[in-house]
């Protein structure tokens, strides 16, 4: 018995003494030896090679030029090549012309809009607060700050810094500052009768464990209520943490329609409240119901002569919506909007805005009436400038307060520096500074995921103890060394590397034996084929059919979607109208994103209703995907525009040239006999039956844009 307890005393000392791989630093590894050195075109080759011939695999042959050309397009933008596009490549698929295609690519600004979509995941951000009455919130400038981050090639250790503590930079300009609407994402509870305190604890304890899953890969919520089992993290680390993000106000007012005047709000100008009522007469025939409701863009004619002075003091005495007024107004506000600038920079309290909506009121040169636009408010962070002091929540409930903590980082990792300010300035150089042995390589490995559909570790939201063994340890630190230093985190280059290896231009194409012994590819012998995200099917679709809006940025758009849809679920603004003219086919991250109600075709397509920070999604294969994609009106539209676009840039060849054409749009690539056979059938059979050639055509596109093919890459 002793013996036995001394052989575990024994294990369990040696397992304490050994440091877990991921809280070491990490060291750039040399490339290993392999057998078939001429197959690698960089360094990532070299490791995947040596695993591959370790375990008798053999890659691949590079893709075929068409369907590469595709997968490197819906890579890098989200969309597919035009035809233009795919012919060039197929006369010259040279690696030299490949690299030039992947460079222009990653300086379209189609880039940012295809990778946001995994960092608003990550942000969880929507339009809405959440719960039961999941209100509508104004954060869509900080979906748009992303993708310009994005396009940009905005280092990732300002990046970080930025989201986490743009308020706290010296000088802070009006982008950093949107920036820290990456913090307000968390779900909202403005019910009458909650506990304001309480739901502003949720808020901050979402905030700490999005930080420590996002740029550490580890999980910290078992940490809010006890020790972890088996990570080195503390309740004491938690609610040290806990302690950089509690300095921020309550949010919101329990009322309904209630807005907070202390929240901050990163604006274009000044916020003036103006009674729903009177936008409504003024102009109802253009702003329709629902821009006043959601407080988005309204017009409002002749407004300093048709209000008498009464009305003007009702700016200040009602409680109406708070709307933004721009410098776009004719009206001559000049006093105001010079005081709003100020306003804007630290975010001033209720009291000054009060003042400024006083001085706007009392203005009396009011003789040049006009036109103006409202613009627009997006919630960000701010520090209050008292401390709030910080407790252990005992078991996690806020009511049992324990012993007094301060701002601190998990000691088990590496130190927090002198020279850090102890707030979340602080803790953004702290998570991206030289010594954490997690941001860059969770960082890489979440790029590398996004592209194979599987990470090196394939615990991708877990590097701790519970989680997934690195499949190629050697690569990933090869990896994460190379984007922090050599690189200078940057996101383009690495992502530029990963896609002119040998191993992203592998083949997908697999025998039953070589699926049988690698049913995961987890060696990377073949090259990746996977389901499009929910709202690349939908753009792919739009492209295909020639409908898609190139438009950037502004105000979420509203796609048509079921009748109602939104009264069953909301209880508060369940009005739904959509959007018109080229807003109806605007790519999809700028659809709007109601948590409680998100767009139905994206739920279907596994999109996240992002009232929690999500990884990874998952990729389910259900009917009513097929379904989404066969009647859906949007899709019906979709297929009768392609049939339309088939039709008009065919009109001099004949049935099987047309066909051929069609599934080149859809697919990128020439259709195989056996396909080319099926579009005759289905082509004919459709004529003779429905009797038009416009039935023919549709049946034809919506075929093509239902196969398996065209929304996978």
């Amino acid at each position: 018995m002793r013996s036995l307890c001394f052989i575990l005393f024994a294990v369990f000392a040696a397992e304490a003494k050994d440091l877990h791989w991921a809280y070491e630093l990490p060291t750039k590894p040399n490339l290993p030896l392999v057998k078939h050195a001429d197959w690698a075109r960089n360094g990532i080759d070299f490791f995947c090679l040596s695993r591959m011939e370790s375990r008798g695999h053999t890659p691949k042959e590079r893709e075929s030029s068409a369907r590469l050309i595709r997968r490197v397009f819906l890579d890098l933008i989200g969309i597919p090549p035009p035809i233009e596009k795919v012919d060039s490549f197929l006369l010259d698929p040279s690696d030299q012309h490949l690299e030039k295609i992947v460079d222009e690519l990653l300086s379209s600004n189609r880039f940012g809009e295809k990778w946001a979509l995994g960092w608003l995941d990550l942000a969880r951000y929507a339009d809405s607060d959440g719960y039961q009455r999941d209100g509508f919130r104004n954060v869509w400038p900080y979906r748009d700050w992303v993708i310009r981050a994005f396009n940009s090639d905005m280092p990732f250790d300002q990046f970080t810094i930025e989201q986490l503590a743009g308020d706290l930079l010296p000088e802070a300009t009006k982008d950093q500052i949107i920036a820290t609407g990456f913090h307000r994402g968390p779900i909202l509870n403005l019910e009458a009768g909650t506990d304001p305190e309480e739901d502003r604890v949720k808020q901050v304890v979402d905030r700490v464990n999005t930080t420590s899953t996002v740029w550490l890969g580890t999980s910290m919520e078992c940490t809010q209520c006890h020790d972890h089992k088996h990570d080195p993290f503390s309740i004491r680390d938690y609610y040290s943490m806990f302690a950089f993000f509690n300095n921020t106000p309550i949010e919101g007012k329990r009322r309904p329609g209630g807005n907070d005047a202390s929240m901050d709000y990163a604006g274009s100008d000044i916020n003036v409240p103006v009674p729903t009522d009177e936008l409504n007469k003024r102009d109802e025939a253009e702003n329709k119901a629902r821009e006043v409701e959601e407080n988005y863009v309204t017009k409002v004619e002749e407004l300093c002569e048709s209000f008498s002075d009464d009305q003007l003091n009702e700016l200040v005495e009602k409680h109406p919506k708070e709307v933004d007024l721009i410098r776009k107004s004719k009206i001559d506000f000049k006093e105001a909007l010079k005081i709003s600038k100020a306003l804007f920079q630290k975010g001033k309290s209720s009291k000054a805005l009060n003042e400024l909506q006083k001085q706007i009121a009392n203005n009396n040169n009011r003789s040049k009436g006009g036109t103006f636009q409202i613009g627009y408010t997006s919630r960000v962070m701010r520090e209050m400038g008292k401390k709030r002091g910080t407790h252990i929540m005992l078991r996690g409930d806020f009511r049992n307060i324990g012993k007094k903590v301060s701002a601190d980082t998990p000691e088990s990792l590496h130190l927090f520096r002198k020279e850090y300010p102890r707030n979340r300035l602080g803790l953004a150089q702290w998570l991206v500074s030289q010594e954490n042995p997690l941001t860059a390589r969770v960082t890489v490995n979440r790029i590398w995921a996004e592209l194979f559909g599987r990470g090196i570790v394939t615990t991708i939201e877990d590097f701790g103890t519970n989680g997934a063994f690195p499949t190629h340890p050697e690569l990933l630190d090869w990896l994460a060394v190379t984007f922090q230093s050599e690189d200078s985190w940057s996101l383009k280059k690495t992502i530029k590397r990963i896609v002119l290896s040998s191993v992203y231009l592998q083949s997908f194409t697999v025998s039953k034996l070589e699926r049988n012994k690698d049913p995961d590819n987890s060696y990377y012998a073949r090259g990746p084929s996977l389901r499009l995200p929910a709202e690349l099917i939908r753009d792919n679709a739009l492209f295909i059919s020639g409908l898609l809006s190139t438009k950037m940025y502004g105000m979420p758009v509203r796609p048509f979607q079921p009748a109602n849809f939104w009264r069953v679920i909301g209880e508060v603004d369940n009005k739904y109208y959509a959007s018109e003219n080229e807003d109806l086919y605007r790519r999809g991250i700028y659809t709007i994103w109601r948590r409680s109600a998100h767009y139905p075709s994206f739920a279907n397509f596994d999109a996240p209703s992002r009232g929690a920070c999500k990884v990874i999604r998952q990729s389910s294969n259900t009917p009513l995907q097929a379904l989404t994609l066969l009647n859906d009106p949007v899709y019906v539209e979709i297929a009768k525009a392609f049939a339309d676009r088939i039709k008009k840039e065919t009109a001099e060849l004949n049935a099987p040239k047309q066909l051929e054409y069609a599934f080149r749009l859809a697919l990128s690539r020439y259709p195989n006999g056996a396909e080319i056979t099926a579009l005759k059938n289905i082509y004919f059979t459709a004529l003779d039956t429905e009797g038009s050639a416009e039935s023919a055509w549709f049946e034809i596109a919506n075929t093509l844009l239902n196969l398996h093919g065209t929304i996978t890459k």
